[in-house]
């Protein structure tokens, strides 16, 4: 065979494949023999689908067990809109009625709300928890941002505080927990570096951590500011703009407050300590309102929860109330070829106990996995299990006596996360997983509308 021939050789093949899968991408190719199913020869399915918008219909055994189904009797009486929130309580009253009644409170006399927000990668950055904090900020007062973690793999990416630390070493819920170490409420221990001894003149020495106000409305300033850290044994302190104080608690959770006048641009602290010490977070805060505290944790199933203990959740909630507890979880439990979530059912009512028990004054607020779309045959849908996993969750929330809201159905339902993500308004992401900032605010914003029609209903009712 001549030079040219073999060098001409491979380009015939690739053309003489691409002739033949054309010629029988006209005919019907699919059949089935002894369970294996040929699927039709479609080489530029790819291609031609790019950019489509399809709302692929779900199998019929998936529709007839989704969340759409309207199989529950607490459901249809309530409304037969499954955007809505849905009080499971176990008697004539709100599921959420100490929340509720918190609201009323705090438009009567001085005082605080406060919610702490759990969940996963959908929240990180204050995604969907700033937008909720700063409608209730609008309506029942206040101003800060709430809890910060002392480091955060996010904090380039939030736009609520700006953020800054250095030298600390972190555990979280996925680590194994050294036995002379505590997890906190986020989930996560941050431990200062030791010093050989506390200079009080040097204002500069230790581990840090620098937050920064934002010119937004409601964050603009730091009027207070309360330091939660764990047990303290020795001489450790902590340099808080310029001034020392000294962490001496013997509680689970301690908490330091420091008032700030009028309000200050940035908080900086440095801690000098010579022996272990967890430090869980700081909390930016004024004297009265509302506040959201965003706990999101990227990966988490919601199972690690029950890592930290009971003491410590308890503890934070003495040093900061708590009137809601919100657990948004599910992304990571979601996959195309799951049917059976009973696993996953009893993991997370271990959770809910394991919350309650901590939280005892506390109602609860589950919200479902949001609508997550994966590519099938060159078109993009609905996960299949997505919809098993919101009917599994709404009837774990029957069973706790819990609120519950389905973001699925909030989104659109089937095939919402197509059209969030490839609509004229572009909302979530390309991994049609993430909501993108303008999707967390519509979110966040619709969250609250809904806290706020029950919010309506409860005091009518109470009339």
């Amino acid at each position: 065979m001549s030079e040219k021939n073999r060098h001409s050789q491979p380009f015939i093949m690739v053309l003489a494949t691409a002739v033949i899968l054309f010629v029988l991408s006209q005919f019907k190719t699919e059949f089935n023999v002894l369970g294996y199913q040929a699927k039709k020869v479609a080489p530029l399915a790819d291609v031609l689908e790019k950019g489509k918008l399809k709302n692929v219909p779900l199998p019929q055994q998936v529709v007839t067990d989704s969340i759409i189904s309207k199989d529950s009797v607490a459901f249809a009486k309530r409304d037969a809109d499954s955007s809505n929130i849905i009080n499971f309580a176990t008697d004539s009253s709100s599921a959420l009625a100490h929340f509720f009644g918190a609201l009323n409170k705090i438009k009567k006399q001085k005082g605080k709300v406060r919610i702490a927000y759990f969940g996963d990668s959908m929240i990180e950055g204050d995604l969907i928890t700033q937008d909720l904090r700063n409608e209730m900020q609008e309506a029942f007062g206040g101003a800060g941002v709430g809890y910060m973690p002392i480091t955060s793999i996010v904090a380039g990416f939030r736009t609520s505080i700006i953020h800054q630390f250095g030298g600390w070493t972190t555990h979280t819920l996925l680590d194994v927990i050294p036995a002379n170490h505590v997890l906190g409420i986020s989930g996560y221990s941050f431990v200062p570096e030791l010093t050989g001894h506390v200079d009080t003149s040097n204002v500069s020495a230790g581990s840090w951590v620098k937050y920064v106000a934002v010119k937004q409305k409601y964050l603009d300033k730091f009027y207070k500011t309360k330091l939660l850290y764990g047990k303290s044994k020795g001489e450790n302190y902590v340099v808080i703009n310029n001034t020392h104080y000294k962490l001496d608690g013997t509680n689970p959770v301690n908490q330091l407050s420091v008032n700030c006048g009028a309000g200050v641009q940035s908080i900086s602290a440095k801690f000098q300590c010579t022996t272990p010490l967890d430090v869980f977070g700081f909390s930016m805060e004024s004297d009265s309102g509302a506040f959201v505290d965003n706990f999101s944790f990227r990966g988490n199933s919601g199972f690690p929860l029950v890592k930290v203990p009971q003491n410590v959740y308890a503890g934070t909630n003495d040093c900061l109330g708590y009137d809601l507890i919100v657990l948004e979880y599910g992304l990571n439990a979601v996959s195309p070829q799951v049917t059976d979530f009973s696993w996953y059912e009893r993991g997370m009512l271990s959770v809910i106990s394991h919350i309650k028990a901590s939280f005892p004054n506390a109602s609860i607020l589950l919200i479902s996995v949001g609508d997550k779309a994966y590519r099938k045959d060159g078109v993009y849908q609905t996960d299949p299990s997505v919809p098993i996993l919101v009917k599994l969750q709404k009837k774990m929330a029957e069973q706790t006596g819990c609120a519950f809201w389905s973001l699925y159905d909030a989104m659109g339902g089937n095939g919402s996360m197509v059209t969030w993500v490839e609509g004229d308004t572009v909302m979530a992401n390309k991994d049609y997983t993430h909501f993108n900032f303008r999707g967390a605010h519509k979110v966040g914003k619709l969250l609250y509308s809904k806290l706020m029609s029950e919010y309506t209903d409860y005091n009518k009712k109470s009339d």
